[in-house]
């Protein structure tokens, strides 16, 4: 599959079974249009779910500002290695720090394919992963999207980007209500917050847990108001009922 304009392909994606191959033109300057043809394309290639995406930039001659926007929201990858070749490409692609999707910066494509299947470690990262194992899990559940937060948790930034992004491959096609068991959570910082307030994608949102959480519900609602129904509950049947019913605010 290629992407061109006139006679020159600015990229090429193909298939190499664990992951997809994204390969950039020499030369281009990558823009919005051109992040939304490649990520039309990804999804497309991924009839049975996200997949891990190679990207080799090669010798890009420059991306936008609305084409690094696109990039860093974009969620059509499991994970995805850049590999350029030398520290060029990396300063090109640092903007990606705050990607939604685990992203890693490669000058070897080995090492790159061996991050993307899971074999190493290796590559720098340019996504705000989290260092600490994820504190939660998540899974659809009779059409609700249902998080399980480990007691305790503390809520960084990163660990709520990567709620976001582990929303989006559960249910991709769809916005889903949320329910939230929230099991005594210690602390949101106020950036996770707002990631949860303007970044996830979900119908209405139901929070589940003890007093100390009824709190944290309450001081999302009024401080950051976000942009579905939320409310607080004591237990998860009741939230249930409220998310598959009218759930006003």
């Amino acid at each position: 599959m290629a992407g061109d304009v006139g006679e020159q392909p600015r990229y090429t994606l193909t298939d190499d079974g664990a992951f997809l191959r994204l390969r950039w033109a020499a030369g281009v300057t990558i823009g919005g249009a051109d992040v939304r043809s490649t990520t039309a394309a990804v999804t497309a290639a991924s009839t049975a779910g996200r997949r891990p995406l190679l990207v080799n930039i090669g010798l890009v001659d420059a991306i936008t500002l609305d084409a690094r926007q696109l990039l860093i929201e974009d969620t059509c990858s499991l994970r995805t290695g850049v590999v350029g070749v030398d520290e060029v490409g990396k300063v090109l692609t640092a903007f990606n720090y705050r990607s939604a999707t685990p992203s890693r910066y490669f000058t070897d494509e080995a090492d790159a394919i061996a991050w993307l299947t899971g074999r190493s470690d290796a590559g720098e990262t340019t996504s705000r992963e989290p260092e600490e194992p994820l504190p939660f899990r998540a899974w659809m559940e009779d059409g609700i999207f249902t998080v399980e937060w480990d007691p305790g948790a503390s809520v960084t930034t990163a660990v709520a980007e990567a709620l976001v992004a582990a929303a989006a491959v559960q249910n991709p096609s769809t916005c889903p209500p949320m329910l939230a068991l929230n099991n005594n959570m210690v602390s949101l910082a106020s950036e996770a917050l707002e990631v949860f307030a303007w970044q996830l994608d979900v119908a209405a949102l139901a929070i589940v847990g003890a007093e100390g959480d009824r709190l944290v519900a309450t001081y999302y609602k009024q401080l950051h108001n976000p942009p579905y129904p939320t409310r607080f509950f004591g237990s998860a049947s009741e939230a249930r009922t409220w998310l598959s019913l009218g759930r006003k605010r």
